[in-house]
């Protein structure tokens, strides 16, 4: 990620509330931090409603009341904000999915956890919110070529990592054809989500019983595939 847009994964999730502004000075950091969020969540809903090329950062200036020259120096261009848009998107998503994990995974077994995984995973993939930003992505890919490669680099790799850590949990019960956790999250990945992604961008309904027999399917599939005999 481009390291000019001066966010970190610590600015993105905190939401502390921001002190008053110094009288007829610049506001204070918690008060920038404030004006940022609330910048980044009108954002996010102007995006998701109205895609890229209907949303301006005008409107958007307007809708968050903040100055044009206070956006522009805080994001040069519309990519740079939709960038900092899917960036703290994929964060947050992935954040609550490894909290929800933490807890609703203990004590379960290989095949009920990954079931339980393999669900989520679906639910995200066909979420409105992940649908429009697909779109966005879709349309948007050659002209913003980095919007890809963000959402393929931190989407996929944190989504393997969740995966990866489930597998590691079982290292000293199941002995894995496949040595390489990373490689194995990832084809799990794979086999769980297929063409999913690309049904939905279509506007392919998937009822959820389909979705949850598909979860339980790709989990078989996988599991004799993955653990050695």
């Amino acid at each position: 990620m481009n390291e000019s847009l001066g966010i970190n994964e610590h600015e993105a999730l905190d939401t502390r509330p921001a002190d008053r502004p110094r009288a007829g000075g610049r506001p204070t950091k918690a008060a920038a931090r404030e004006r940022d969020a609330r910048l980044i969540e009108i954002a996010t809903d102007m995006f998701l409603e109205h895609g890229f090329e209907g949303t301006s950062m005008e409107r958007l200036a307007e809708a968050a009341m903040i100055g044009k020259a206070t956006l522009y120096a805080r994001y040069p261009d519309k990519g740079a904000l939709f960038a900092d848009v899917l960036r703290r998107r994929i964060i947050e998503v992935n954040a609550s999915l490894e909290a929800e994990f933490e807890t609703e995974l203990k004590g379960r077994s290989l095949e009920a956890t990954l079931v339980i995984v393999a669900r989520r995973m679906l639910d995200l993939s066909v979420s409105p919110a992940a649908v429009a930003l697909g779109r966005i992505l879709a349309a948007q890919g050659a002209r913003f070529p980095e919007l890809g490669k963000l959402a393929a680099e931190e989407g996929l790799r944190r989504k393997i990592a969740v995966v990866e850590h489930v597998l590691a949990r079982f290292a000293t019960t199941q002995r894995y054809a496949i040595a390489d956790t990373s490689l194995l999250a990832d084809l799990f990945l794979g086999i769980v989500l297929g063409r999913v992604s690309q049904l939905v961008l279509l506007g392919v309904p998937l009822e959820p019983e389909i979705l949850a027999r598909r979860a339980e399917a790709a989990v078989t599939l996988f599991l004799h595939g993955a653990l050695a005999e």
